[in-house]
């Protein structure tokens, strides 16, 4: 076709190229001869035909032009489309640019590459890399093979890393591909990681060929064996055999791998300096994709000092197995790893009963906190402890025992176990407690008598000085006695000193001594009490029990008892002396008219009297209206922003002035005026946060609760009542509760919190870190929420032993994944100290102190947050749960 058209184009060519020659011929000869005659006329016919003719074959060579140019087009529309599938076939992502810079193609790929370009519709290379230099973190230049040409690594804000190569073309332009290399170069990542690994692994590693020459060794093995990689490379890895192994060890070697298989074993192999040391190896063989074996790699480890390890456990194991005495191990943590019989045969469980748990799981109760305390000081600081302990048996039997404690260092100097022995010595301690019982105990009564009462009271006095508690004495006297004894006998005042001491028992706790000092007197004392107050309620209850008539000879007789009071610190500093002061107490008693009870000091007495006053006065506080609750803000420890408010009661009295809390909740709790004023004071709170929630401030509302409430109606019904007519969301709300709450542990304080937690309420312990509580309690209760004591935080920046206890609870918050929150936050300092530990959130006079609703709401209005400035190797946790 091409052919053809071209030879017409040039026919039509030449044909036009003579008409107008013969044109030009008639023209120049019409010029000459003047167009005379007939010759003129004909000469202007043969004009006309030419001109016809030129006319014609000019159309004709038009259309074939036209024709030719259509034909062209389509050609190119062809080719365009055709470079466009190309273009966009193309598995790395394309664009070419003109030489003025603007976009001329570009495939699907690069869109992709680069994919805010739709949105942007960069058309230009100029606004194309303006609008790409945000997106580059880095960007890597590498060599090019192709001169003129620019080439390298993106690392895009997207996580990718882009190969790029920019070439100019002939005309000028920009050609340019880009490669998403994100996966190579994590692939070759892992190939230097792992290559790291085989080089730093602790591990011996070596690589043979399927004929057992070495291909490869890591500097592990070099250090195991003695040889370098020179020295091992090409070699046989028979090299390492000692010759003292049976061969047929190492045919089930060759027979396993060979199989496909992987073998596990022990080798018993040879040093280049001649030494024999064993190794645990796993040999197993390495394929390639069509599962042909290429070579096989051995994983083998020393396990020399491991072997004569193994033969001195085995012959301790013999001493562990036939020994009388119980032989304990525990952990690190203090938890049971393995018992020897001797154990079981003692205590009566057997290993699977025991292992995993702590050793608190025999304890009989019989020792406190501060025994235990002690002993645990004394294996950390001394590294064992011997002495006697009593502990249960797993049928419920107390026994004593005497019990060594060592503790197992590691290389490093670490506690790695603990190892406990212990035999019983029952036999032995019922024949002590016979003497003993004849020594201390009050053969009539089986009461402890004057002497053991003076060991008790000293030991007391002793106590309560190092724990900053009180104590009280008791001395009663028994009123109408000696009427009794010279009226009925001596055998019948003998029955009724017996029953006189079983109802004083049942008066006191079993803390609590009750003691027989001498014919018809008796002396009780009482540890730990908060006040005065508790052990005139103590006395109270005495009397009341001995006024009732007591059975003699099947008559009612009927006698009472006069009480003197003495506390400790107040009122003596040893035990003759406090003993002196009840005596004197106590008839002061019997002067004023028997029957009665009264203190040592006027002093005292008339602190029993304004409690008395106060406890008439706070009976009316509420309907007086002479309660008002406080509230204190807690900020963000970081930010300082405010997050919520704790309400704080207080009472304004109208002679004594505002009273705090601690001198009038306890009395609230013990009379048990407390249920109605803990729910106004929730009421009244959660009204206050509703219309602080109306004016657009988003808090929490954390409010005290006490066991007492529970006991006085406080449910969850209650609760979820208070929140639904306020219009209150229960996640909004927080109740605090004290550490002495989680010591109950009872089936029933759980269910109550737990109703709580159901209704969508948070749970906080507050004052934590002052109490017993465990974590075992933590884990037990529904709590949210840890208060770090004011205590603790007062001692930051100036106490070690403080910023050593702060960070340990902070650690023990985070770990069980709990809200915390430090109170008593009163520096800029100790805000720093804090927040640099990770705890989350604060309250204390830094901030604000408790404020009346009205003044806390214009504080917030102004409150301006200041944000605490850490260093960089802080990493606090997450702002809240």
């Amino acid at each position: 076709m091409r052919i053809v058209s071209s030879r017409a184009l040039k026919l039509m060519l030449v044909l036009t190229g003579m008409n107008l020659l013969l044109l030009f011929y008639i023209l120049w000869s019409g010029d000459r001869n003047h167009f005379s005659g007939s010759d003129a006329n004909m000469d202007a016919r043969a004009l006309g035909v030419a001109l016809f003719g030129v006319f014609l074959l000019v159309f004709l060579l038009m259309g074939d032009l036209l024709r030719r140019f259509m034909l062209l087009r389509r050609q190119s529309e062809t080719s365009r489309d055709r470079m466009h599938d190309a273009v966009e076939s193309l598995s790395e992502a394309f664009a070419l640019f003109s030489p003025a810079g603007r976009l001329m193609v570009c495939n699907r790929r690069w869109r992709q590459v680069y994919p805010w370009m739709d949105e942007l519709q960069l058309e230009q290379w100029d606004d194309f890399q303006h609008q790409l230099q945000p997106h580059v973190l880095r960007r890597e230049q590498i060599g090019s093979e192709q001169p003129g040409a620019e080439s390298y690594i993106e690392h895009l804000d997207s996580g990718h890393s882009i190969m790029a190569s920019d070439c100019r073309t002939r005309e000028g332009g920009l050609a340019c591909v880009r490669t998403d290399i994100t996966h190579t170069q994590k692939i070759e990542q892992k190939l230097r990681n792992l290559g790291r690994a085989m080089e730093q692994s602790p591990a011996s590693v070596m690589i043979t060929d399927t004929q057992g020459r070495i291909e490869y060794v890591n500097p592990k093995f070099c250090q195991i064996s003695g040889y370098n990689r020179e020295e091992a490379l090409g070699q046989s890895a028979g090299m390492l055999s000692s010759g003292e192994m049976s061969p047929e060890v190492y045919s089930d070697l060759w027979a396993t791998v060979e199989q496909g298989e992987e073998w596990h074993g022990q080798l018993l192999n040879r040093r280049k300096d001649g030494s024999l040391f064993w190794e645990s190896a796993s040999i197993s063989a390495v394929r390639d994709e069509a599962g042909k074996v290429l070579s096989y790699i051995a994983v083998k480890e020393d396990i020399t000092q491991q072997k004569e390890v193994e033969e001195q456990l085995q012959m301790i194991e013999t001493v562990f197995r036939t020994s009388n005495e119980a032989i304990m191990i525990a952990d690190q943590n203090g938890l049971i790893k393995t018992i020897n019989p001797a154990f079981s045969r003692i205590t009566g469980y057997a290993l699977e009963e025991v292992q995993g748990k702590n050793p608190s799981m025999l304890s009989s109760g019989r020792h406190d906190e501060h025994f235990y305390q002690d002993m645990w000081q004394e294996i950390l600081k001394h590294g064992s402890w011997s002495g006697e302990i009593w502990n249960r048996r797993k049928n419920g039997t107390i026994y004593p025992e005497w019990l060594s404690v060592s503790v197992v260092h590691d290389s490093e100097g670490k506690v790695s176990e603990y190892v406990a022995v212990f035999s019983d010595i029952t036999k032995r301690k019922n024949d002590e407690a016979q003497i003993v019982r004849q020594a201390y105990y009050d053969e009539l009564t089986e009461l402890p008598n004057r002497t053991l009462l003076s060991d008790r009271l000293n030991l007391a006095i002793i106590t309560a000085d190092r724990d900053e508690q009180m104590i009280a004495l008791l001395f009663i006297d028994l009123d109408r006695f000696k009427f009794v004894n010279d009226s009925m006998g001596h055998e019948y005042g003998d029955d009724l000193l017996k029953q006189v001491a079983k109802r004083l028992n049942n008066c006191v706790r079993e803390t609590d001594t009750v003691a027989r000092f001498g014919g018809d007197e008796f002396v009780i004392l009482l540890h730990n009490v908060k006040s005065d107050a508790d052990a005139a309620h103590v006395a109270a209850k005495l009397i009341d029990q001995l006024s009732e008539p007591f059975l003699l000879a099947e008559r009612e007789v009927i006698i009472g008892a006069s009480i003197g009071i003495a506390m400790h610190p107040g009122d003596a500093n040893t035990a003759e002396t406090l003993i002196r002061n009840a005596d004197l107490a106590m008839y002061k008693a019997k002067q004023s008219g028997r029957n009665q009870t009264h203190f040592f000091t006027a002093a005292m007495q008339e602190h029993a009297n304004q409690r008395m006053t106060l406890e008439q006065d706070l009976r009316h506080a509420l309907d007086r209206e002479q309660l008002e609750v406080f509230y204190q803000p807690v900020v963000h420890g970081r930010s300082g922003r405010i997050t919520g408010v704790e309400a704080l009661l207080r009472w304004h009295h109208p002679e004594r002035g505002m009273i705090p809390p601690d001198a009038f909740i306890p009395l609230a709790e013990e009379t048990g005026l407390i249920g109605a004023i803990g729910e106004w004071v929730l009421e009244t709170a959660c009204a206050q946060l509703r219309h602080w929630s109306d004016n657009g401030m988003n808090l929490y509302l954390s409010v005290n609760i006490s066991e007492r409430q529970r006991e006085l109606g406080l449910e969850a019904e209650v609760v979820r009542d208070i929140l639904e007519r306020n219009r209150i969301n229960p996640s909004q709300l927080v109740l605090e509760i004290t550490e002495g709450l989680l010591l109950q542990d009872s089936e029933e304080t759980i269910g109550w919190l737990n109703g709580f937690k159901q209704v969508g309420v948070n749970l906080a312990i507050d004052d934590f870190g002052t109490g017993y509580s465990s974590l075992s309690y933590l884990r037990r209760f529904p709590v949210d929420t840890l208060k770090i004591d004011r205590e603790f935080v007062r001692d930051l920046n100036t106490d070690r032993y403080g910023d050593s206890l702060v960070s340990a609870i902070i650690s023990m918050a985070a770990s069980l994944e709990l809200r915390l929150i430090a109170e008593g936050v009163e520096t800029e300092a100790q805000r720093s100290t804090l927040a640099q530990q990770g705890c989350q959130f604060m309250q204390g006079y830094l901030f604000s102190r408790p404020l009346p609703a009205e003044e806390l709401s214009a504080w917030l209005e102004s409150y301006q947050p200041q944000r605490v400035q850490l260093s960089r190797v802080a990493t606090p946790p997450p702002e809240s749960k």
